[in-house]
């Protein structure tokens, strides 16, 4: 029933924020610029309809 999903870059910089459900992610660009490759962390947090909510983190590799 609720989805957030967060990615940052290396300096802590919010570079992505989400509540969309509809499986569309990231495109690498922060304000239509894309960002250098390098690793960035990601947080998830989803609630769901019984009520169990979780929270998911972790880091991807961006590359071109």
């Amino acid at each position: 029933t609720e989805f957030n999903m967060q990615v940052y870059n290396r300096w802590g910089q919010q570079v992505y924020l989400t509540e969309s459900t509809n499986g569309r992610g990231w495109d690498g660009r922060l304000n239509e610029v894309e960002q250098p490759m390098g690793v960035y962390v990601y947080t998830i947090q989803v609630t769901f309809g019984n009520g169990v909510a979780e929270r998911y983190q972790g880091n991807v590799s961006l590359l071109r």
